[in-house]
């Protein structure tokens, strides 16, 4: 708020002119009639534009469900075993594990358990300011677009990594720009990255029918690598 003073010019000593009075003048009152409706109008324009802004959530997509979404986490069930970190090298000891399923809030601020029951998955874990993410998402909808899954499988996502100091943030809003269109749940604090061993971005992991982990990797990969992921997932032999 800003506080206004009153200046007052006084007239020199002796002098006998009289100060001009302005609300005995007729060309004054109009002007100040004026002015009075110019700032009413306004101050009614700025209260319309918050009104609009408050209810739109800001015009860049983060209206409540986005708000949502970016402070969600998963709920993983008690006595669930979480998988080892992804080792740099040699074989993944999470293979043939138990993938933890995880439930979530979707974009949509539905609930959403992942992977799917009975389904063979891959999932990939994204975070909204990884370069690699970003250029990964788009490509990987592309494929999704054009019809390359293979038959049979899902592709599903977790954001994950939210920090509103980093670029594109809030991620559900980045992942609407993409037309991200796979099923994805929210992991504010990080619960489904510790519990399927993430060790960078993107995270892929990929899930049998029978609810195990067939392989895990990281990094932006090819689209053939992905399709042989998708694959492998469908003709996994139940362990």
């Amino acid at each position: 708020m800003t506080t206004k003073t009153k200046v007052t010019r006084s007239r020199p000593a002796g002098s006998t002119r009289p100060r001009p009075n302005s609300r005995n003048r007729p060309g004054d009152r109009k002007g100040r009639g004026l002015l009075v409706a110019v700032v009413v109008a306004m101050v009614a324009a700025l209260v319309l534009a918050v009104a609009i802004t408050v209810a739109g959530g800001g015009g860049d997509g983060d209206d409540a469900a986005t708000s949502d979404f970016d402070t969600s986490s998963v709920a993983v069930a008690p006595g669930t075993r979480p998988l080892p970190l992804l080792p740099e090298a040699g074989a993944d000891p999470a293979v043939g594990q138990a993938a933890p399923p995880v439930d979530g809030i979707d974009r949509a601020g539905e609930q959403l358990t992942l992977p799917a029951s009975g389904r063979p998955t891959i999932l990939v874990f994204v975070a909204h300011w990884c370069p690699h993410c970003q250029a990964e998402v788009p490509r990987l909808q592309q494929w999704l677009d054009e019809g390359a899954l293979p038959e049979g499988v899902d592709v599903a996502a977790v954001a994950t990594g939210f920090d509103p100091d980093r670029p594109n943030y809030p991620s559900s809003a980045w992942l609407d720009r993409e037309g991200w269109t796979p099923p994805t749940v929210a992991d504010a604090d990080g619960t489904a990255a510790a519990a399927y061993g993430l060790t960078s971005f993107p995270f892929w992991v990929s899930v049998a029918a029978d609810g195990t982990v067939v392989e895990r990797g990281t990094g932006e990969l090819t689209l053939q690598e992905v399709t042989d992921m998708a694959v492998e997932a469908r003709d996994a032999a139940p362990t």
